[in-house]
């Protein structure tokens, strides 16, 4: 009967030993309850930077959205940085910057323009031979706004990576590093070890 007795306890020691191993094996070294929480909000938020990222490369110009035609000038205006075209009755903007103002101004209604739009932009103008808006300069201002977009977006997504990094390196230490440290990164409410000090 001891030899039994004996046989069981070391079988139960050694059940125990293997559950505990697996638990420390686990995700975050099994320092963290619920882990894939932390996992399902980190990937949701750089899903959410990477989707205004491809939201804001589409709010640009596309090739496929430009149509050539010839319109009618029956009138424009300025409105803050913008010049906005009245032409056969639809109303177009464009970058005040990059539009020949006297050119413009010239114009007089009823003229036919040969103009390329895309939406509700007009991203050039070309009328007697001559250039009131360039297309190249339209592109190369869409290609600035989006460079500088993709800059911004790429900086989130980099800060938010390197935060991730930082909070699996300390989840995984969590018993080993400072409690103010822990705190930082992780509610203490989730943490199956943790440093009293």
């Amino acid at each position: 009967m001891g030899r039994k007795n004996a046989t069981r306890t070391k079988r139960r020691n050694l059940l125990r030993k293997m559950r505990n191993h697996n638990k420390r094996s686990g995700l975050f070294n099994g320092n963290v309850e619920r882990p894939v929480e932390f996992i399902v909000v980190w990937a949701s938020i750089l899903a959410f930077i990477v989707g205004m990222w491809i939201f804001l490369m589409n709010l640009g110009l596309n090739k496929r959205d430009y149509v050539r035609g010839d319109l009618v000038y029956e009138g424009s205006y300025r409105k803050n940085d913008s010049v906005v075209f009245t032409l056969s009755g639809g109303e177009y903007y464009s970058s005040a910057e990059f539009c020949d103002l006297d050119g413009i101004a010239a114009l007089k209604g009823g003229e036919v323009l040969s103009v390329i739009t895309a939406k509700d932009d007009v991203i050039s103008i070309n009328y007697d031979n001559k250039t009131l808006l360039s297309l190249e300069d339209s592109e190369r201002e869409d290609a600035e706004g989006k460079r500088a977009a993709t800059i911004i977006f790429g900086l989130f997504a980099g800060l938010w990576l390197l935060y991730v990094a930082a909070s699996v390196l300390v989840m995984c230490n969590a018993h080993k590093m400072p409690r103010w440290l822990v705190v930082v990164f992780v509610e203490p409410s989730y943490l199956t070890r943790f440093q009293k000090k």
